[in-house]
């Protein structure tokens, strides 16, 4: 003898609210009336911010056309050419600089050549006299009998008014020759 067995009937049975045709069309209508509201504010939006893109549309327009206009007037051709370029125009106004505190200096060089004709040591002679007025900066090189004789030099230096804002120092002195040659070298304070 043959049985039958029904499983779906042991599963129990969903009782409660069936959705009816009528509900199931009231929900699609709000929700279309919800995507065609969200249409319309979007649309509202993008009617709002379509000025807005159009003058930012035409700035940008007119912007390219300054820099391509700057590209063919400044033709750019690569970086290392631009910074040797730039380095080059630095060590012009570096030079030009120098140049114009040479011409505006407030250090009279002609005094100081005054001073030291006004200083006579005997038996020291100077070979050399540099002016730097890049670095505000005097050096003698000379020779002298004794090596006390570079004292009184300094001494008289000192002591000469053109050299008041001057202080002198030896750099070097070297007794091995005879005589003994000398290195003195000074900076100068300017005064405005």
């Amino acid at each position: 003898m043959l049985q039958q067995i029904n499983f779906y009937n042991l599963l129990p049975k969903k009782s409660g609210f069936q959705l009816s045709r009528q509900w199931v069309l009231s929900i699609y209508s709000v929700f279309v009336l919800l995507l065609i509201f969200i249409y319309g504010v979007e649309l509202r939006q993008k009617q709002h911010l379509l000025p807005q893109y159009t003058l930012l549309h035409n700035q940008m327009s007119v912007l390219q056309q300054q820099l391509l206009s700057l590209t063919q007037q400044y033709p750019v051709s690569d970086a290392i050419i631009l910074k040797n370029t730039v380095h080059e125009l630095q060590q012009k106004l570096l030079s030009k600089s120098k140049m114009l505190n040479l011409l505006t200096s407030k250090i009279n060089f002609s005094a100081y050549l005054l001073g030291f004709a006004a200083v006579n040591v005997q038996g020291i002679w100077l070979t050399e006299i540099v002016f730097n007025n890049a670095e505000q900066k005097i050096d003698l090189k000379g020779f002298a009998l004794q090596s006390e004789l570079i004292e009184k030099l300094l001494d008289q230096l000192s002591k000469e008014t053109a050299f008041s804002t001057v202080k002198f120092e030896v750099q070097n002195i070297t007794e091995n020759p005879r005589p003994p040659s000398f290195e003195i070298s000074a900076r100068a304070e300017v005064t405005a």
